[in-house]
């Protein structure tokens, strides 16, 4: 992809735009910090370019964070990470698994926390980030993200219960919403990983049939896309959502990939779609109330039908 020296020349100028100190508080702060970067920043979605595209990040030349965890140092680190420079040898050294400081901002703290998760976890390291994300669910346990996120983890860890558990507190009334692409995907897998061959097929077949119906994304609800017309920024907020109406129709052709293969290493093994619903030991969905103690807490019984 071509980019004008204009392009670079106001990347290279975004750079020297120091993040409010707070920025880390609330999606508002880092949408402000965004606006005033032209979304022309890592941390920003990348308006400029087509959803599904590799991102590039020419003119960006940042340095990896030294020394104690700061606002702007996790600002560094953040913004490496979403350019697949990961300043993982820092992240250790603030012993994030040990308890906080003192003196160290609760939020600060848990962000940091947050951004080591997901570094073990891109490195499959799921036992190590299994045990980061557990220290979080107090301060995190209000993010759909983080519910999805952790629904991977104890996938590979082998906790289907847990796995399906964090697919019912990543979509509760109690936080606000994030599509879960992946969530059909994770419940198709599981009920592979125990046997469950008819349960599956039926999870697949749920799965195109509602991932199909967002043939037409519905962007506005985007806590993103919401901040940008509360400010009456017109010409941004077109651009926003037409990014996002890309990038979930790209999240939606790829969950159905997903789908396809389940599908297809299932018929590989010889196991053939039934033509009766099945009965199956999954209790799902999450049937009661929703309580703000019990997010991150729940399970949903699997048991292994396998020979």
């Amino acid at each position: 992809m071509l980019f004008s020296s204009a392009i670079i020349a106001t990347w290279a100028l975004v750079q020297d735009v120091k993040p409010p100190e707070d920025w880390y508080q609330s999606t508002t702060r880092i949408f402000e910090f965004c606006v005033e970067a032209k979304f022309d920043h890592p941390l920003c979605p990348p308006l400029n370019q087509s959803p599904g595209d590799n991102r590039e990040h020419l003119g960006f030349q940042i340095s990896n964070p030294v020394g104690e965890l700061t606002s702007e140092n996790l600002f560094r680190a953040m913004s490496l990470y979403q350019m697949n420079k990961t300043p993982f040898a820092w992240l250790i050294s603030l012993k994030l698994n040990e308890k906080k400081p003192a003196k160290m901002d609760r939020r600060l703290w848990a962000e940091a926390k947050f951004l080591y998760g997901r570094s073990l976890f891109d490195q499959k390291k799921y036992k190590e980030a299994e045990i980061i994300y557990e220290q979080l669910i107090d301060d995190m346990k209000g993010r759909a993200l983080f519910h999805q996120h952790r629904a991977w983890i104890f996938f590979f860890n082998g906790k289907l219960d847990r796995a399906l558990g964090s697919v019912v507190s990543a979509e509760s009334p109690l936080i606000y919403p994030i599509i879960f692409f992946e969530k059909y995907f994770i419940r198709s897998l599981v009920e592979r990983e125990s046997c469950q061959w008819s349960k599956a097929f039926e999870t697949i077949d749920a799965g195109r049939k509602n991932l199909r119906a967002m043939v037409e994304p519905q962007v506005e609800n985007h806590p993103w896309v919401k901040l940008c017309d509360s400010r009456g920024l017109n010409d941004t907020c077109r651009r926003l959502r037409g990014f996002y109406d890309g990038y979930y129709r790209v999240q939606m052709m790829q969950a159905l990939k997903d789908l396809d293969l389940v599908e297809i290493e299932m018929r590989d093994k010889g196991v053939i779609k039934p033509s009766k619903a099945s009965r199956s030991a999954i209790v799902w969905p999450f049937v009661g109330e929703s309580w703000a103690d019990e997010l991150g807490y729940y399970s949903v019984p699997v048991r292994k039908q396998c020979g």
